[in-house]
């Protein structure tokens, strides 16, 4: 039985690599690669601003915490597939040394990608307890709650991707199959229905209210495209540790998605202030200081 599953956990590590590093080149992988490429740098310009303003030209409050730290995991997910990706145009780079830096971008890009999954499902329980119970939001709410849980989120994840770059590194092939296994199910079964529901919550009392705040529709849309477009990708990791397989176009196609997501955040920030104020010619600076204004400040100038 043992020497069944390492067998297994052998081919899917070996369908891995060639699908991962192009070993069987194609057209419509490397057309799929070459857009995925031209999201990438958009999306690091966009994230690389919405960095620098929130960590030095705006007032940090308990949201723009979290903002900040989705922006740099956002960042660092785009970096990491770049740097993945760059090799896969030159044949001439393929080689063992390369594969091994390779894989570290990847897993720098996968522990980031975790970080965005954990501070997304704190952010939207987080708001749905400031809709459903106020008092607690206003006077019980640890005034250090963003920077624990950002803090966490980037300990666990790393944990996990160390964990797993270890088990690779020294081709324990049958538990590095398992640990993804767990790792992808406790994001997929646990964090995932967390943020389905907190998203759902969200939504109806949005729906119900007849001014919503440009906070929390930003943070619905975030919620609705990152269930959209980066669970599957999850979702396809945890499938193949099952079956033991991986579907050439399907790794391209999944990544691609992820790295829409992680690119998108940043448009959406400008166009819901912009729409919310209907004010197109203000700078970006200011769009952000008001879409992000500490609540209680809100509530003083009213």
């Amino acid at each position: 039985i043992d020497e069944d599953v390492f067998s297994k956990a052998e081919w899917f590590n070996d369908q891995f690599l060639k699908v991962a590093f192009l070993s069987k080149p194609d057209s419509t992988i490397h057309a799929i690669f070459i857009l995925t490429f031209c999201i990438i740098i958009v999306g690091i310009v966009g994230n690389g601003y919405v960095v620098w303003l929130l960590g030095f030209c705006i007032k940090r409050n308990k949201f723009t915490i979290y903002v900040l730290n989705l922006a740099i995991a956002d960042l660092g997910m785009l970096i990491g597939s770049l740097a993945f990706s760059v090799p896969l145009f030159n044949t001439e780079l393929k080689v063992a040394n390369v594969q091994k830096i390779q894989w570290f971008f990847w897993q720098f890009a996968l522990c980031s990608y975790s970080v965005g999954l954990y501070l997304l499902t704190a952010i939207g329980v987080e708001r749905c307890l400031c809709i459903l119970f106020p008092i607690w939001a206003r006077c019980h709410r640890p005034k250090q709650l963003s920077i624990t849980v950002s803090v966490l989120s980037w300990i666990v994840s790393a944990l996990f991707c160390i964990t797993e770059f270890l088990l690779h590194y020294f081709c324990l092939l049958d538990l590095w199959v398992t640990f993804i296994r767990i790792m992808f199910g406790i994001n997929l079964f646990i964090l995932t229905p967390v943020m389905v529901i907190s998203t759902l919550i969200l939504f109806i009392k949005i729906s119900f209210r007849h001014q919503s705040g440009k906070l929390h529709t930003i943070i619905l849309i975030i919620l609705i495209f990152f269930i959209i477009t980066a669970i599957p990708y999850g979702t396809f990791f945890f499938v193949s540790t099952i079956n033991y397989n991986f579907h050439s176009i399907a790794v391209p196609v999944f990544s691609l998605l992820v790295i829409l997501n992680s690119s998108i955040n940043s448009i959406i920030y400008f166009f819901v202030g912009i729409q919310c104020n209907c004010r197109s010619f203000e700078s970006i600076k200011d769009v952000f200081q008001r879409i992000f204004k500490d609540e209680t400040e809100k509530r003083k100038e009213n």
